[in-house]
């Protein structure tokens, strides 16, 4: 080859570069920015906020342990993969309400529905219909029969109803909605001893309501009743070998937010037991409108140290112990004589 062949075949390639590195450049320019917006987006998407309230002590050491059991499930979801942010108020309900701006859910765990007053009611019915999710834990979800039917029906799906509603304390094999993200990592049975609450008031007597679901079931048998207690009636005896929702939602999909109810918390050291717990946790961070992780939201253990953490009354030199299987083993109580409030 010549050099002036050489000399013209340089000079055809040197444009061509030319050309095809400011080609790149622009494309990085137009291109560029775009990309890492996306990217930006999914890094710095704000986290869902998440307040949970904690109700003042009523119960003695380790039962209802509302502000410590606030504080296990804030620090959880905080330490999680989940993106949420959670804060706990304890004693009762804020006296500033700006404490809810831009809170996602509001997560109640207190006595006889939280005891809102007509304030209370009506802001969280304002923030729950432009979608502000709420969810009631145990002794939370049942308020009076005038606050059941005109919020808690609406928000939830149903409540605890005096004299229609049961809770006895009960060995319950939970099965978890598997096909719902509240199921994400679960076993197919979470095993606990507990107060459940159930034969809960629906929204819907007849089931037509094609936004509330059960999350996660048991069946109670006579075998499984350990104690039956206070408000106990013939609708407990009625529900037996029926499966039973201990816990529900609702998701109207109408700008309303989500609602949850779950009768379980009575005894503190059951958010010991790792699924009882990511049951729980799964559920606040669904109710918020965070996703929930494809294996439910993990968490640390919890150790008897943790466990005694925050106590309203801790015992001295009597610490609350980690659940056992021998829980698990108790016989059942023999059934008492119908008590007063007994109707037939």
């Amino acid at each position: 080859m010549s050099s002036h062949q050489t000399r013209k075949r340089t000079s055809f390639w040197i444009p061509l570069t030319l050309v095809l590195g400011c080609a790149l450049i622009m494309a990085g320019y137009v291109l560029g920015p775009r990309a890492q917006a996306k990217e930006d987006t999914t890094v710095t998407q704000a986290k869902k906020k998440i307040l949970l309230i904690a109700g003042p002590p009523s119960h003695g050491n380790g039962e209802h342990e509302f502000r410590a059991g606030c504080m296990l499930l804030a620090d959880a979801l905080n330490k999680s993969t989940a993106n949420v942010e959670a804060k706990v108020h304890w004693y009762g309900w804020p006296k500033d309400f700006s404490a809810f701006d831009g809170v996602d859910a509001v997560i109640v765990y207190a006595d006889a529905g939280g005891k809102m007053n007509e304030q209370i009611q009506e802001l969280l019915d304002t923030k729950v219909k432009k979608g502000m999710g709420i969810m009631f834990m145990h002794y939370g979800v049942h308020p009076t029969k005038k606050v059941g039917e005109k919020y808690f029906g609406p928000w939830t799906g149903a409540y605890f109803e005096t004299g229609w509603s049961v809770n006895p304390h009960w060995i319950a094999d939970m099965t978890a909605k598997q096909d719902h993200p509240v199921g994400n990592g679960l076993p197919n049975k979470i095993t606990a001893y507990d107060e459940f609450y159930y034969n809960m008031r629906k929204l819907h007597p007849k089931g037509d309501c094609d936004c509330c679901m059960y999350l996660a079931v048991a069946t109670p048998t006579p075998e499984k009743i350990v104690r039956y207690i206070n408000l106990w009636n013939e609708h407990g005896d009625a529900c037996f070998g029926t499966p039973q929702g201990l816990m529900w939602a609702r998701e109207p999909g109408d700008g309303q937010g989500r609602g949850v109810g779950f009768v379980g918390g009575h005894y503190h050291r059951n958010w010991a037991i790792d699924d009882f717990r990511k049951l729980t946790l799964n559920a606040i961070v669904w109710v918020a409108g965070a996703e929930v992780p494809k294996d439910g939201v993990e968490s640390e253990k919890i150790t008897e140290e943790k466990l005694n953490e925050n106590l309203d009354r801790p015992v001295k030199d009597k610490p609350i112990k980690l659940p056992t299987d021998a829980l698990l083993k108790q016989k059942p109580m023999k059934r008492p004589e119908d008590p007063k409030n007994y109707r037939r």
